[in-house]
């Protein structure tokens, strides 16, 4: 690399510590919002600090869609942050479609009721996603560079895989001012990525993807709030988290968990509660309900439809001669249509 006696006559200006990784983060935030994806630093960096900026850049710009890897070429003078753009797409192509992401979080954020309170708008961005997203476990398998990664995929074609509903949700959250981050992690269905939300004060664990029916069963069945607002203890029984993540908040409260919110977290069977939830939620014909415990659970799974007491609970609602039940068995959780 050809150095300008200038340059080397400064060198001894400019350490490591000139730059802070908020002030990293800043310089590859303000270079991409210009659709620039190379940043230049007049120090040596070392790469661990690099990489926490880029670890901040992803956590708070889900909007940088295009991001697909990065470089980082050092001196003795200076760094470069590079940015390998995902299908080689120009800056113009770039600019249209960033914009057609921003218009599309935009939408969903019009069509959020006026007065909603911070826990219905995370409900109501949640439903959404989830009713308006195809999981794309078809396009993953035949594209490896396809959008469906990313909030892009998500929000604009309508289809997506974990990582992309996830960074959906968190650059809507984000412009609505409610704090709200992605996490990664694996589970017995492989690699995979959520998010977690603050509201009221704490934090809560949110997985748009797993309460979407389609990423399970590929039809149009009813959408599910299993993994809406739930705790550390919830969460755990499905996932471990990776290490080396910009921030894993401690979620310890229930206080916002959708079903605590609707009535139906039930410490035991009782089918007179169940009854009660069912007539809850007649206008819809759908009922979700979670039990604290596996042993109430499989009680009620057992009473309700190997001993046939579901038909007993008629009297609390209108039930048709047919229904149709379906389980979370890790979740406890329960979902009847009728």
């Amino acid at each position: 690399m050809q150095l300008s006696e200038s340059r080397e006559d400064n060198s001894d200006r400019f350490s490591e510590e000139s730059y802070s990784t908020e002030m990293i983060f800043e310089e590859i935030s303000s270079s991409l919002a210009e659709f620039n994806n190379t940043t230049g630093f007049d120090t040596k960096i070392e790469q661990d600090s690099v990489d926490k900026a880029v670890q901040m850049v992803q956590h708070f710009y889900p909007e940088y869609f295009w991001l697909d890897g990065y470089v980082t070429t050092t001196d003795k003078f200076s760094t470069e942050v590079s940015f390998m753009t995902l299908n080689d797409y120009t800056e113009d192509e770039l600019r249209t479609m960033h914009g057609k992401l921003i218009s599309a979080a935009e939408n969903v954020v019009s069509k959020i009721p006026a007065g909603s309170s911070n826990y219905e708008k995370a409900l109501f961005v949640h439903d959404y996603i989830v009713n308006n997203t195809s999981y794309a476990s078809d396009k993953r398998e035949a594209d490896h560079n396809g959008l469906w990664g990313n909030a892009y995929g998500c929000l604009v074609e309508g289809s997506a895989v974990c990582q992309g509903y996830a960074e959906a949700y968190s650059l809507i959250m984000q412009m609505l001012g409610i704090e709200c981050g992605m996490c990664t992690g694996k589970s017995d269905r492989g690699s995979h990525a959520w998010n977690y939300v603050k509201i009221d004060g704490d934090y809560y664990w949110v997985d748009t993807t797993w309460d979407d029916p389609d990423m399970e069963t590929g039809t149009d069945d009813k959408l599910r709030h299993d993994y809406f607002m739930i705790n550390d203890e919830l969460m755990l029984r499905t996932r471990t988290i990776n290490d080396n993540q910009y921030f894993i908040p401690s979620c310890d409260s229930m206080d916002k968990n959708f079903f605590v919110m609707n009535n139906a977290y039930l410490r035991g069977y009782l089918p007179e509660e169940v009854g009660r939830i069912l007539a809850d939620n007649a206008d819809t014909g759908v009922a979700e309900m979670m039990f604290e415990d596996e042993e109430s659970f499989n009680k009620a799974i057992h009473g309700l439809f190997d001993e046939q007491e579901i038909w007993e609970l008629s009297g609390y609602t209108g039930l048709g001669s047919t229904l149709t039940y379906s389980c979370d068995n890790e979740m406890y959780v329960l979902q009847i249509t009728y």
